[in-house]
């Protein structure tokens, strides 16, 4: 490994560390991160030059002997990562709100295609894969009910109105700048993205008080298209999903996804109030089993 980084990026090594598909090192102070890439090095480019162009920070990519961002190793893609802004504080709403920079693309997003393949998916698989694993195939019913939810309220919605800003694929409980910076992690998409996301993973892991996240929901100034997607986005449960990829790919046991069912009570509560705030702020589509609660 010290000789390939020398080889192709010309940077002298003494030690590193290895953790997963990842080896890190450290000179004059500074963190680098040599690491896997499962992507399309050209799509990377893209967004890497649209942070650069943007002045959003992000960590920056080194280019090899090359020229290339793409350097392989054992015959997998690996790119090197510098982290001239190396912070290990967690990320708070206010964080994602300075960091989702508005970006001028006229291109489109089709969630509800997106949501509704995603369902088609796993609805095959857990056909296939039911008997195996019991508390899924009892509590997917529940689960898949929220995302039709989610999806009928995407029909209230005028896609070409809505704007694209510089998000995250995923918003991680305790989640570090250090991570939030990584340009791995960044798409374009609207900022409802990242706002949702962080509010499902604290509210479900209990790491922030509810009436902080509706607070800060109150005061917070969206459009109507916005709204009903941020709503939507609440609705559709990725916490629960990403665990049960965990458990079909024998990452964890199949009884922690347990913890994600017995929240359920609590984050129907949570989704009425953001509801019954939501409702004051812009002419949004009656949902029927909130009204009743």
């Amino acid at each position: 490994m010290k000789n390939l980084i020398k080889y192709y990026y010309d940077l002298l090594i003494y030690e590193y560390k290895k953790k997963d598909d990842k080896f890190l090192f450290t000179i004059n102070n500074i963190e680098y991160e040599f690491v896997i890439f499962l992507g399309n090095p050209n799509t990377l480019i893209e967004i890497y030059n649209l942070l650069i162009s943007n002045n959003v920070y992000c960590h920056e990519i080194l280019v090899n002997k090359d020229n290339s961002i793409i350097t392989y190793y054992e015959n997998k893609m690996y790119l090197l990562l510098k982290k001239n802004n190396n912070n290990n504080d967690l990320i708070i709403l206010n964080d994602i709100i300075n960091y989702d920079r508005f970006i001028k693309i006229e291109e489109n997003i089709n969630w509800k295609n997106l949501w509704q393949e995603k369902i088609d998916y796993y609805e095959y698989q857990i056909n296939q894969l039911g008997i195996k694993y019991k508390i899924l195939r009892e509590s997917f019913g529940y689960y898949v009910g929220l995302c039709e939810n989610a999806i009928v309220l995407l029909n209230y919605i005028n896609e070409k109105k809505i704007k694209k800003h510089i998000t995250h694929r995923r918003i991680e409980v305790d989640q570090k700048k250090e991570n939030f910076h990584n340009p791995l992690n960044i798409i374009v998409d609207n900022i409802t993205r990242d706002i949702a996301e962080y509010i499902k993973i604290n509210i479900i892991n209990e790491k922030i008080d509810d009436n902080i996240i509706l607070n800060y929901l109150y005061y917070i100034n969206l459009d109507q298209n916005e709204y009903i997607l941020l709503f939507a986005r609440l609705l559709y449960p990725s916490y629960y999903f990403d665990e049960y990829d965990k458990i079909i790919q024998d990452i964890i046991p199949e009884e922690k996804i347990n913890l994600i069912i017995k929240k359920n009570t609590h984050y129907e509560m949570f989704l009425k109030n953001v509801y019954d705030i939501i409702k004051m702020k812009c002419n949004f589509p009656q949902i029927e089993w909130l009204e009743s609660k």
